[in-house]
């Protein structure tokens, strides 16, 4: 691995993504600092975030994943531990009700499923590898199924559906992208429709048996139901509504380049430092430039894949 360290071609570091990324914490701790309602030294917080994330990604790009991956049995139960700790001892962490954070309270605490999305694409990457021999086979799948299933279930009884929601896309694409026949993933997509649609009538019903079972929580079912239903739910979706209101607010221009960085289309939004950032970037920031960046983003994404012409694992 060192050998490899020492010959890294810094060259080939990808800077016009890595630049983005930069700019677009930079806008966010911009606006953090401007607009009216956030936490007195959060854009600080952001700027240092920003600048640690850069070493951090700078640092684990002058490693070989060919070697990280060599170790996706010890992460892959790293990752179980931390998330067994947050679920069921002390040390985690419930803020809003949903338990997941790990750390000491008021002292230090973070995420670990946010670890997780990483540590379970390169696990899954290995999977694959190893079982390339065997993807004709459809209990192949079950049995990588079953060893992505233990870690979002685990995520989903924090409850963080989204992630949960976010782990099974990720295991999806995964799938896809692996070299199943196109036959095995028709039988798969004919046994998932019905199941998914299952599920989502399951959430609609008034005894919902996933709540009873305390897989998820009641609010679950309800944010559901107001995004369907928003008139019955006014007490639900009225953050959706007022980040909608702020969004328009802001026109296309955007409110501080003209001028005006009053509270007005903000003042009622939640969380704008974090959840709602989107909301109060729209309405302040360009529209069109906000959409340029995206797209930029996006398409430097897209181009970086293109090149990589190295085996994944």
């Amino acid at each position: 691995m060192f050998k490899k360290l020492r010959e890294y071609d810094f060259r080939k570091l990808d800077l016009s993504l890595l630049i983005s990324a930069i700019l677009l914490g930079v806008i966010g701790a911009y606006v953090l600092r401007v607009i009216p309602g956030v936490q007195e030294g959060m854009y600080l917080k952001q700027l240092v975030g920003v600048f640690f994330g850069v070493c951090l990604a700078i640092f684990v790009a002058l490693f070989d994943y060919h070697f990280v991956a060599k170790f996706f049995i010890p992460l892959y139960l790293f990752n179980l531990v931390l998330l067994v700790l947050v679920r069921f001892t002390r040390f985690g962490i419930s803020v809003y009700g949903a338990r997941r954070w790990l750390g000491i309270e008021n002292v230090f605490s973070f995420q670990p499923s946010e670890l997780t999305k990483v540590i379970m694409i390169i696990v899954m990457a290995k999977l694959f590898d190893l079982l390339k021999g065997r993807l004709k086979k459809i209990s192949t799948i079950f049995i990588v199924g079953f060893i992505m299933g233990i870690p979002t279930a685990l995520v989903l009884i924090q409850t963080d559906l989204s992630t949960a929601i976010v782990l099974f896309g990720s295991f999806v694409v995964m799938v896809f992208v692996s070299g199943y026949s196109l036959k095995i993933l028709g039988i798969l997509a004919a046994i998932a429709v019905p199941a998914v649609y299952g599920l989502y009538q399951c959430m609609l019903q008034p005894d919902n048996i996933l709540i009873e079972l305390n897989i998820l929580k009641e609010y679950h079912q309800e944010r559901i139901l107001s995004l369907l239903h928003p008139e019955e739910y006014p007490d639900l979706i009225y953050q959706q509504q007022n980040a909608i209101e702020a969004m328009s607010s802001g026109g296309l221009m955007g409110k501080i380049f003209m001028g005006d960085t009053g509270v007005r289309g903000t003042a009622y939004v939640p969380v704008v430092e974090s959840d709602f950032i989107l909301p109060v970037l729209v309405k302040n920031l360009d529209l069109l430039v906000l959409q340029l960046l995206f797209y930029c983003l996006l398409f430097l994404f897209f181009v970086l894949c293109w090149r990589q012409h190295a085996p994944v694992i």
